[in-house]
């Protein structure tokens, strides 16, 4: 069967070669559908479409069939299949933490993202967007390491590429109806139309219904959910030498936004939890409950989030004698807004917030592409490419205070009388309001060649010069006067000017087809910029940090044996950050700095084995040692801030401290994940089945929102199991399936932050010097329900 399916590849890969016009064409953009033939996995991390095991990089290809098997229906859920991956979200849903190799950074500031998202070519700048249910996306590809070269400034420790399914020239289609737990429902669905000769049109729509999982003791209601809408249009055409696919997509949610925040009791002594909730009590009745990870909380919510975004993009190849130009723009506008509260978290009504965000934006690439296997009898080709890239950023933010805001937050006496005067009076509507703008040019010109030394050995050399120029300004006004705890009045203009040279050289030697031993030196970085964090602490020109900047090294191999039947990769890395962008929180104030540096080292080990044609197991583990080799000024313990007592006997009275030696926070030293799939016929009846099984790890770290070392934001190790069933009918036009994710309920903490005006409530120096109340973002608890597809 596998030399059967290798005689295809081979006779597809020497017809293309042989066919004039488009093949190169479509080379150079996405995979053909010749290349997909078998067990062969076709990527496009450099460029043009390769097999996955030639690709000189470490990376993760997640397939469609991938993604269903383990219910991936957002890049959240992208790390159970993604070693080395994780996709977080705080209490805004726009926050998104995309990291690679336990480097991150947060997706709703102005801070520029350390793993560059791509969808279908184009690049993405704000995560937030991007957070949505998966539309007919037919693969993803997670790069790991520094891709500066091809990839950008922003993709100084990884990237990832959606890839959309492309119109085939065909009638067919597919509908899906799926129903959950959570009251979840789901409509799912695609068309191929062929509107003439080599001209295709395919549509593809998306709705999802949500009410929740999380119940509110305190008003009754559920929260959690959303109502998603989302379409995608897409036209490929094959116009002689020309190949052009243009695409338009546009989605909707409107929901809460809600992610629970729970107050973790056991991070303060037993007198300071009984005089929170005496506190709450006092002023509202009830407060908050001590049980995590049950689905319920008692909170005072005031939830509405609205995301818009839509796009267009153009993607043109021309053959140009077996050369490829194409040229790809783009146009991308996302808003979101949200209205969080309370703030604080408490059952009291202190203060609400609410936040927009607007990112517009327009990319424009010009790539050629060589022929693979042509130029100097085959031993030399290359990729080059000009880029274009302007943003248009703006962050909203407006607190209001509250019934109770100044009856906690106000010394009692004539200040206190005059703060509920002023509140009775209606001074606590919009009692902040910060307007952030920001505008980004950036200009890149890069290439990239391979040539073949001797018949084994390569040597791949890249280079990229990136140019960027940003101006922002921020503006803080405080409307009610006694909201000085928390914004402070500002007005800056910010401007930063920066450009880079990052390279890559990797020799490479493959002595057969089913053998690749890499060794790679990269560099990447991530542009400098502002701190658009609000707090009440005025920064000015202090908001301007400068860039990161990662050196990475690598010794890799990329084995097939048993004739396909076993697949082992295995990289060896290492990467030294220097002036490391670290943001902090101290209870009220954000703070983004250049720290010292960081050094992350390990290995991923990725294996696919298949002993016959019914039975696979995927098995990945990623060893990550991490550790600040410098970093003399770090964040000291949250309860050191004001320089109590408890802390005097500390270096600087604890308020900061020499993180030399210690890990980052979201770095866990193992993760990995384990799935089997076993498939077989149901008699002669025509019906078949199939089994998933799926187990994904993570060991103990540390996901407080603050790199400061403190034990109180440790998250134990956890296992995530998920499986599924399924039905299928003769010739898979139809299936119905059970599945469920997160099986046996595993409770734990998705990050974790210091509880807001910690020192108004009396919360710190509760355990050990140094720390104060704690919050945990629950993350999704077990999920399961049924699904049905047909395809015509």
């Amino acid at each position: 069967m596998q030399t059967a399916t290798q005689f295809k590849l081979a006779a597809s890969l020497i017809a293309l070669a042989m066919t004039a016009g488009t093949a190169h064409a479509q080379d150079a953009a996405v995979p053909d559908e010749a290349f997909d033939a078998g067990n062969e996995i076709v990527v496009t991390a450099q460029k043009r479409s390769e097999r996955l095991q030639d690709v000189p990089i470490s990376m993760a290809a997640v397939s469609e069939e991938t993604m269903t098997n383990n219910n991936v229906l957002t890049v959240q859920d992208l790390g159970r299949v993604a070693t080395n991956f994780s996709a977080t979200r705080s209490a805004q849903a726009s926050s998104i933490r995309l990291a690679v190799r336990g480097i991150g950074a947060p997706g709703n500031t102005a801070t520029e993202p350390s793993v560059a998202a791509f969808v279908d070519g184009v690049y993405v700048p704000r995560p937030g967007s991007i957070i949505g249910n998966f539309l007919d996306i037919e693969g993803v590809e997670v790069l790991r390491g520094p891709q500066g070269t091809l990839f950008g400034r922003n993709a100084s420790v990884g990237a990832i590429s959606f890839r959309s399914a492309t119109p085939k020239d065909e009638f067919s289609g597919q509908i899906s109806a799926e129903a959950g737990n959570g009251d979840r429902y789901k409509m799912t669905g695609h068309v191929n139309l062929p509107l003439g000769e080599n001209v295709a049109l395919r549509v593809a729509g998306l709705g999802s219904w949500f009410k929740g999982y999380w119940h509110n003791q305190l008003d009754g209601k559920t929260y959690g959910g959303s109502d998603d809408y989302a379409g995608r249009a897409s036209i490929k055409a094959d116009l002689g030498n020309v190949s052009w696919i243009v695409r338009a997509d546009y989605s909707k949610s409107d929901g809460d936004g809600f992610v629970p925040a729970e107050f973790r009791f056991d991070s303060v002594s037993a007198a300071q939890g009984t005089a929170f909730r005496a506190l709450q009590t006092s002023l509202t009745g009830s407060a908050n409950d001590t049980v995590l990870f049950d689905r319920n909380f008692n909170q005072r919510v005031t939830a509405d989030y609205k995301d818009r975004n839509w796009g267009l993009s153009s993607d043109a190849t021309l053959d140009v004698g077996g050369y490829s130009l194409r040229l790809i723009n783009s146009y991308r506008n996302w808003r979101s807004t949200q209205t969080d509260g309370d703030t604080i978290f408490t059952t009291v009504p202190l203060s609400s917030r609410q936040g927009g965000f607007t990112s517009k934006s327009h990319n424009h690439e010009l790539q050629f592409i060589s022929p693979k296997d042509e130029l100097l009898g085959g031993r030399l080709d290359f990729v080059a490419g000009l880029y274009y890239f302007q943003e248009d950023y703006t962050i909203d933010e407006r607190l209001q205070a509250d019934a109770q805001f100044c009856n906690v937050l106000v010394p009692a006496g004539a200040q206190r009388t005059a703060c509920n005067t002023s509140l009775a009076a209606g001074g606590g509507v919009n009692a902040t309001d910060q307007d952030f703008s920001q505008s980004v040019e950036s200009f890149a010109v890069y290439g990239q060649t391979t040539f073949k030394i001797a018949e084994p050995l390569s040597l791949t050399l890249g280079g990229r010069w990136s140019k960027d120029d940003k101006s922002a300004s921020y503006v803080q006004k405080r409307a009610f006067p006694f909201a000085a705890t928390l914004r402070a009045i500002e007005n800056a203009n910010l401007a930063l000017k920066d450009d880079r040279f990052t390279w890559r050289a990797s020799l490479n030697y493959k002595p057969n087809r089913d053998m690749l031993f890499f060794l790679n030196y990269s560099t990447g970085y991530k542009s400098g910029g502002f701190n658009s964090g609000a707090g009440a602490v005025a920064l000015n020109q202090a908001r301007i940090f400068n860039r990161e900047t990662v050196k990475n090294y690598e010794l890799g191999a990329k084995t097939t044996w048993l004739d396909g039947g076993l697949i082992a990769n295995l990289t060896f890395y290492r990467m030294d950050i220097g002036g490391f962008q670290d943001r902090a929180f101290d209870g009220v104030s954000f703070l983004v700095r250049n720290a010292g540096s960081l050094r992350h080292q390990g290995f991923e080990l990725d294996t696919t084995i298949q002993p016959s044609d019914n039975f696979t197991v995927n098995a990945s583990l990623a060893y990550l040692d991490s550790k600040f080799t410098d970093y003399p000024g770090g964040a000291g313990l949250p309860g050191c801030a004001a320089g109590p007592a408890i802390c005097a006997g500390l270096p600087n009275n604890g308020r900061t401290q020499d993180l030399k030696g210690k890990r980052l926070n979201y770095a866990p030293e193992f993760t990995g994940n384990f799935g089997a799939t076993w498939t077989g016929d149901i008699g002669s009846s025509g019906l078949g089945w199939s089994l998933n099984g799926n187990v994904s790890l993570t060991s103990d770290s540390n996901n407080g929102g603050v790199n400061d070392a403190n034990p109180q934001t440790a998250q134990d190790g956890y296992a995530l199991v998920g499986a599924r069933f399924a039905i299928n009918g003769p010739d898979d036009r139809w299936n119905v399936a059970l599945f469920g994710s997160n099986l046996t309920n595993q409770g734990y903490c998705s990050a974790q932050f210091y509880q807001v005006l910690d020192t108004a409530f009396g919360l710190r120096n509760g355990t050990f010097p140094g720390s104060t109340g704690v919050r945990c973002n629950v993350a999704t608890p077990r999920t399961y329900g049924v699904s049905g597809t047909f395809r015509f």
